[in-house]
């Protein structure tokens, strides 16, 4: 099994690397499986090639080098990778190889005749990012580029899903829209779990409560959860203080830009902690965690472990993509700024009503999927996968 992706899983850095490391390492010992990642900070990657070695997990690392071409869409010239490209080519040339990609814009890199035996899994719809960036770009100019970018994308997708053999999506949402526009394809979702942090709470400390009343965890090297945390500092913050004069803000994730860390510097209330190794203690700490994304798809593994943990949380409809199967008032969803600031201050100010919204998220943990049972999906798509090539390729 060879396992195509566009960065090491380990460290966990990302919603995604908590993903692909959590599946990997269950799937490890039922599979033999080698990690091409294809990487952007391959340097960082290199160094942590032992840890994929500790869950029984070979691994590659490639560099990418970014294409000048204008005709190819920007997610495929990102992820361009030549050596991995004829590495693959290489290793994939023994018959029945099955192989998993994470992305339609890293297909690309598999050889044509490999492709009837992928298994494309797609994080989120690409195309559709486009084009809600659009709907918010107040530049016409911009606006439009960024609708070209999404019709372009979108061709890539479409070609993608037609040429392999499974679809993957994180959500029944994403598995569904796939659906709608490719009916041949066969498409399945393949759910994220929720429990990779456990249950045990954290020992109390005062510094964890004094900076984190109000919570936002991201990856803050991924446009869309950046978009966010601007808008949490901009309006949505000002706004609480308002109503609450005596709040504070952490924003915790790997990746924050030198203008956010200066935003954290000036403001006495905003604590920006870059990558920490354990977010449980922040999330145990929290009053409120706040996920005010404009921009998104997938599952938010930042929800996940909020519910998972037992937190008050307030999100946009965005953020709550494809876990309309929670029982109702598990999240406080608000659909503008305005609203998220408004339930944000209501619960810092209430005890009482955040208690009662604790208790809501602990019921809906309860219907979350674990880690074990999503690697029981995708390890049955595997060897389903497996099985039908192995019957393509045997001899008349």
């Amino acid at each position: 099994m060879v396992f195509l992706t566009h960065h090491l899983p380990w460290p966990a850095r990302s919603g995604g690397r908590v993903r692909e490391a959590q599946l990997l390492q269950r799937l490890s010992t039922r599979f033999d499986i080698e990690v091409v990642a294809v990487s952007k900070v391959s340097d960082f990657d290199s160094r942590h090639i032992e840890d994929a070695t500790r869950y029984g997990v070979r691994a590659r690392i490639f560099a990418t080098q970014a294409m000048e071409q204008d005709h190819v869409v920007p997610l495929i010239r990102r992820h361009s990778a030549p050596a991995a490209r004829d590495y693959l080519t290489y290793r994939l040339r023994q018959p029945a190889m099955v192989v998993h990609v994470e992305g339609h814009y890293l297909l690309g890199l598999v050889p044509e005749q490999v492709r009837p035996a992928v298994l494309l899994v797609e994080h989120n719809i690409e195309s559709a990012l486009f084009e809600q960036r659009a709907a918010q770009c107040p530049t016409p100019a911009e606006r439009a580029t960024l609708l070209r970018e999404g019709a372009r994308t979108r061709c890539d997708e479409l070609t993608a899903w037609r040429r392999v053999r499974i679809v993957g999506a994180v959500t029944q949402e994403d598995a569904d829209a796939i659906s709608a526009v490719v009916p041949d394809a066969d498409v399945r979702c393949l759910p994220n779990g929720a429990d990779h942090l456990g249950t045990e709470s954290s020992p109390p400390d005062t510094a964890f409560r004094e900076s984190a009343q109000l919570l936002f965890i991201a990856n803050l090297g991924y446009e869309p959860n950046l978009r966010a945390a601007r808008l949490l500092l901009a309006e949505i913050f000002p706004q609480i203080l308002r109503r609450c004069p005596d709040a504070t803000l952490a924003i915790v994730g790997s990746d924050p830009p030198a203008w956010l860390v200066k935003a954290g510097h000036r403001e006495p209330r905003v604590t920006v902690t870059g990558w920490v190794p354990n977010v449980a203690p922040w999330l145990d700490a929290a009053h409120v965690v706040v996920c005010p994304l404009t921009v998104g798809g997938g599952v938010k593994v930042k929800v996940l472990e909020a519910l998972a943990r037992g937190c008050a949380v307030v999100a946009t409809p965005i953020a709550l993509q494809g876990l309309r199967h929670l029982p109702p008032g598990a999240v406080m969803e608000c659909a503008d700024t305005p609203a998220v600031a408004e339930a944000c201050a209501r619960l810092l100010a209430c005890p009482q009503e955040r208690g009662q919204q604790r208790a809501r998220a602990v019921q809906a943990a309860r219907h979350l999927p674990s880690w074990d049972l999503a690697a029981d999906v995708l390890a049955n798509t595997w060897s389903e996968l497996a099985d039908t090539v192995a019957s393509a390729t045997e001899p008349a």
